[in-house]
């Protein structure tokens, strides 16, 4: 969340404070579901289905609607990166922070011969250490 949003409404401690804020909700652009918020902590896991009056399936978009302090944003870190460097964004409920493993790609045995799969492969691997860096 911006600064200036947590100022006036406080900052969540636990996963059940998210149904008392504006959250900017994710919608699947593949789905159409809504995004639960999922947390955890040790081995409990909670699915929060927070609410706002803002819905959009644009990732770049939601960050900067949370910059502007009209609510608080479920996002991957990478993508927002630049705004927690700089303090327009703060992150809370740090310790409920999903572990992520990484990325992973699913492709038929047969494609592997594929030189543009290969590059594609290369390619990807590049680009994830680079955010996840």
């Amino acid at each position: 969340g911006s600064p200036d949003y947590l100022a006036r409404h406080g900052t969540p401690e636990r996963p059940e404070d998210l149904l008392r804020h504006d959250c900017i909700t994710f919608r699947s652009q593949t789905t159409g579901a809504l995004y639960a918020w999922e947390l955890e902590r040790g081995k409990r896991t909670w699915r929060v289905p927070v609410r706002g009056g803002v819905v959009s399936g644009d990732s770049g978009l939601i960050g900067a609607l949370a910059e502007q302090g009209v609510g608080l944003v479920y996002a991957f870190e990478p993508l927002v990166r630049e705004q927690l460097r700089t303090g327009r964004l703060q992150v809370v409920l740090e310790r409920y922070a999903p572990k992520v493993p990484g990325f992973f790609l699913y492709y038929p045995s047969i494609a592997q011969r594929s030189q543009a799969l290969r590059l594609f492969v290369e390619t990807a691997k590049e680009l994830s250490m680079r955010t996840l860096a």
